[in-house]
Parts: C-alpha cells; sequence; structure tokens
C-alpha cells in the first residue's frame, strides 16, 4: 500500500540535466521515470515497489511512463514487510549497519537459515522486531555450519537486488581466512574448478558437468609442527584486521597490517598453511572442495578428507569490501 510519510530509509533522487542528456542520447522519446530509473537500479528491482505505488515524482504516485524533467524529485518509498522468521533472542555481534544493510559476526555451531531448528535467521528476525525493522531476513551470503565471520542481511528487496548486483559483477568483495593442510608450494594462486554436488547428497566435488567456480588465495603463513616458520611472511594489503570494525577510507580501503588472527584454530603441532582466500563465485563448501582438491584440506575438515583435531574446521569470513548504494563510498568490514 501506498503511503505519505517519508521514512529514513526511503530513498530520494533529484533528475538533473545530466540525466536528461544521457536518457536523450538512447532514446529521442519523452523522458519516462522508467528509463530514468533504469539509468539506476535493476528494472526488475523496482516492479514491486511501482506495484505497491510506492515510487512518487514530486510528492504525486507515479509509473513507469510518467514524464520526468530537471529537478524533479522521485521518491522511493520502501514497502513495509511482514518478518518471515521466527523471532528469538540472541546474542549478535554486529559489525555493522545502516539503513540497507545488517552485517552480523556468526558464531560457529549455527546454521544460517535451516527449517525446523532455531538458527541466526531467528537471532535477526528478533533483531529487527525489537527496532522497528518490518522486513523479511533476506541473506546476501552464507556461511557453512561451523564457519564464522561476516555475513550480510538485505533490508529491502531493493537492497538485495542492488548489493547481489555488486556481488555478480565482483565488486563486493568476499575475503576468507583458512588453515589448510600441509605446505602449499604456490605462494598463491586462482583455483578454478566446476563443482556439483555429489552422488551422496552431501558432499560437493570437482565435477566437469559442474558450475565453475573461482577461490583465489595468498600464503599468509606456514607452521612447521605448529610452529610459525618466519621464512614465509606475506603482508599483503587484503590481510588487515585493525582494532576497527569499519573502515570507511576511500582512497585505500586496505592497509597493511601485521596482525593475523591465529584465534581460528587450535593449530597444535600441525605442519599446515594459513592462508588469505578470496572467494569470487558462491557455490556451496566452495573454499572446502577447492582446497581439498589440491590435497590440503582444511584443518580439521574430516568431511573433505582432512584428520580429525576435535575441533571445527578452520574458516572464517574475515572481510568484506563493498560500495555503498546511497553515497558511492568505498567501505570495508572486518571481523
Amino acid at each position: 500500500m501506498g503511503r505519505k510519510m517519508h521514512r529514513p530509509d526511503d530513498i530520494l533522487l533529484f533528475v538533473s540535466a545530466q540525466d536528461i542528456k544521457a536518457i536523450s542520447r538512447i532514446s529521442s522519446d519523452k523522458v519516462t521515470l522508467g528509463a530514468f530509473l533504469d539509468t539506476k537500479y535493476p528494472r526488475k528491482a523496482m516492479v514491486k515497489l511501482f506495484d505497491e505505488k510506492l515510487i512518487h515524482v514530486n510528492g504525486h504516485k507515479a509509473t513507469l511512463h510518467t514524464e520526468v524533467s530537471v529537478d524533479d524529485e522521485i521518491w522511493i518509498a520502501m514497502a513495509k514487510e511482514k518478518i518471515d522468521h521466527e523471532p528469538v533472542t540472541m546474542d549478535l555481534h554486529i559489525l555493522y549497519e545502516d539503513d540497507d544493510l545488517l552485517i552480523v559476526d556468526k558464531p560457529a555451531g549455527i546454521t544460517v537459515n535451516s527449517k525446523n531448528q532455531v538458527s541466526l535467521a531467528n537471532g535477526i528476525a528478533h533483531y529487527f522486531k525489537e527496532h522497528g525493522i518490518k522486513r523479511k531476513v533476506r541473506f546476501l551470503n552464507r556461511l557453512d555450519r561451523d564457519t564464522t565471520g561476516c555475513i550480510v542481511i538485505a533490508k529491502s528487496g531493493l537492497a538485495q537486488s542492488l548489493y547481489q548486483q555488486q556481488l555478480d559483477d565482483n565488486t563486493f568483495e568476499k575475503w576468507y581466512m583458512a588453515i589448510v593442510e600441509g605446505i602449499l608450494e604456490a605462494n598463491e594462486d586462482s583455483l578454478v574448478f566446476p563443482m556439483a554436488r555429489s552422488s551422496d547428497g552431501v558432499h560437493y566435488e570437482v565435477n566437469s558437468k559442474g558450475k565453475e567456480t573461482r577461490t583465489d588465495f595468498i600464503v599468509l603463513h606456514h607452521y612447521l609442527d605448529g610452529v610459525v616458520d618466519n621464512s614465509v611472511y606475506n603482508l599483503y594489503n587484503c590481510v588487515d584486521i585493525p582494532q576497527e570494525n569499519v573502515d570507511r577510507a576511500l582512497n585505500d580501503v586496505d592497509k597493511e597490517s601485521k596482525i593475523v588472527d591465529n584465534s581460528v584454530h587450535n593449530l597444535g603441532n600441525q605442519t599446515c598453511t594459513l592462508v588469505a582466500v578470496r572467494l569470487y563465485t558462491g557455490k556451496t563448501h566452495q573454499i572446502r572442495v577447492a582446497f581439498s582438491h589440491i590435497g590440503h584440506p582444511l584443518v580439521g575438515d574430516t568431511l573433505y578428507g582432512a584428520k580429525s583435531t576435535g575441533e571445527p574446521f578452520a574458516l572464517r569470513a574475515m572481510k568484506l569490501v563493498f560500495t555503498n548504494i546511497r553515497s558511492g563510498e568505498r567501505i570495508t568490514v572486518k571481523a
């Protein structure tokens, strides 16, 4: 249903002369609201908002065919929704929040969204309820039960669509920290494999009939019998875990740091390698399958051939880098 009052998470745009000129190059017809919005957002993200009469021009409800001109105000009102999970009180570690996104640090031992059991979605639903956020819970990424770190929730269908676009074109960066068995020979590499679910329905595997995946890594440390080998110590710009969770610097979102998170796993006396991993695609178990395939499963990942350590496998979603859809600011969030 339409509404008359602005809310803080609504979007206000003003049509500029540059907008009109750019659109006129494409079409000689009069400039319509649909043509204007097509230069800003995916059309599919706007359909529901138009259907619910939540898009206005100069305060009046508008359609795709409404004509616009310079200095017209476009008001996009975010739809009110019902929270779609049972709220359950949960101690959430919030890393970042704005009008469009909530990013939390997921602990090990809990699923993101599972039926018939309490999952992170229930905790997010409770947070939404307590803070008057009348929206569905929309996860932009998924983490396995025992993977920890950054997980992203979009607060609206429009935010989900726009940030998904960044994920699809890899301008929304996803970085992980992992510890794998053995000593990786390459200092850095790009693992590109087709992956699919295996016949047992539990594992995933490298399979020529599967979807192509890309997993890049950089070696940070070698551990010989659990002791750091100081002959291998890489200070790459991607490895930065400072005190602050959110870095809003525009000129250099990645700053070198000598801090390496050794709390990911108890290494014991294992010989293994600590790596920073950038995920370019989002296949289930992708990082675990990729490293297992090259003979270096994640430490503790018995599902993919690692020795048992009595602890969860060593994988943490340590950093996200994305462009704020309102300000255009490049933002880094770290766990």
